[in-house]
């Protein structure tokens, strides 16, 4: 029986010590995740309780425990390390988003920044405060020169510092949507890659060991030109040469015909994690777990309707609530710390 024990004590420890090695970094979209309150700033008016949505306490209060227990079911139960966001109104939701019960544990602090974008979402990141820092953060506004008047998400860009005292920086996107079609708005996608490019060459040139992760709902594929020419990730890791030249993760699951969102019956990997050589060859005291790139989801975040079954359960289709979580499914790797 004492032999039994002792070995169960050394799998537990052996497990801990893996777990304290690792981080757990995941994007997710969070589909309006929008507050009840009616900012007269903020082009906020479809979720207010008013609204045709009726965007009411209770509805919140269900948005708020819906994305907590997906990031608190994340990483085996103990939660997302990292995680970035988009589509987050304000500093609000994200206050009651990391106090709710479910992730109290985790004791996570977030980054956020108001942006001008139309639609009065920005972008976020949370991270574990019992397994990393904040260094630094900063936003890169962007500007459309023939059309000024045209306003998106700012790049949102965080360094944090690991428990190895390794620091590593996270740059969360929110590239503009397809509205209008996906060749008539792709331009503005790949202006919005050309500024994010600059930012990874920016960081390389200052420091060629730096290493740096990419995250984002892209709303374009991997093959996409502004992933593909404009950003220029590449899918393969025996590419992956020079400081600054950029592995995409998903690249592999497109190629499988796995997806983080569904469109008429299609799926797309609008959402994606991408890294510099730094971290993609495992070159500093954090590096990318190989293989690792997956797509999270469990039954209960998938729709049951035969039409739909096993898309992301979505909080609205349309106009009708379905109390679901999001229209997206999360992305995530492994990163390992030496």
């Amino acid at each position: 029986m004492k032999k039994i024990l002792l070995t169960l004590s050394i799998v537990f420890v052996a497990q801990f010590v893996s777990a304290q090695k690792q981080l757990f970094v995941a994007f997710y979209n969070q589909e309006n995740f929008f507050d009840t309150i009616d900012d007269p700033h903020k082009n906020d008016n479809e979720f207010l309780p008013a609204a045709k949505k009726e965007w009411n306490t209770e509805k919140y209060v269900n948005k708020v425990n819906h994305m907590a227990k997906v990031i608190a079911s994340m990483n085996d139960n103990k939660g997302a390390d990292i995680i970035g966001m988009c589509e987050i109104e304000n500093d609000n939701v994200l206050n009651n988003l990391v106090a709710n019960e479910q992730l109290k544990k985790n004791k996570y602090q977030f980054v956020h920044y108001e942006s001008p974008d139309e639609r009065s979402i920005d972008n976020a990141l949370l991270f574990n405060s019992k397994k990393s820092k904040l260094i630094s953060s900063l936003v890169y506004p962007i500007h459309f020169i023939e059309n000024p008047d045209s306003k998106t998400r700012d790049i949102l860009v965080v360094k944090l510092e690991a428990k190895n005292k390794e620091q590593i920086i996270f740059i969360v996107n929110h590239f503009p949507s397809r509205l209008g079609g996906q060749e008539a708005s792709e331009h503005k996608r790949i202006h919005v890659a050309s500024v994010l490019k600059h930012i990874c060459d920016s960081i390389s040139l200052a420091n060629p060991k730096q290493g740096y992760v990419i995250m984002g709902d892209f709303n374009d594929e991997p093959t996409d030109k502004s992933i593909d020419s404009a950003l220029a990730a590449k899918g393969n890791l025996a590419d992956v040469k020079n400081a600054n030249d950029i592995f995409n993760a998903m690249y592999e699951l497109k190629q499988k015909g796995e997806g983080s969102l569904q469109y008429r019956k299609k799926w797309d990997m609008l959402d994606q994690i991408m890294m510099n050589k730094p971290i993609a060859n495992c070159e500093n005291k954090i590096c990318y777990k190989q293989g690792s790139a997956s797509i999270y989801k469990q039954d209960w975040m998938l729709e049951t309707d035969e039409k739909y079954k096993g898309a992301p359960l979505r909080t609205f289709a349309g106009q009708k609530y379905t109390n679901g979580f999001s229209d997206h499914f999360p992305v995530y790797i492994y990163l390992e710390l030496k």
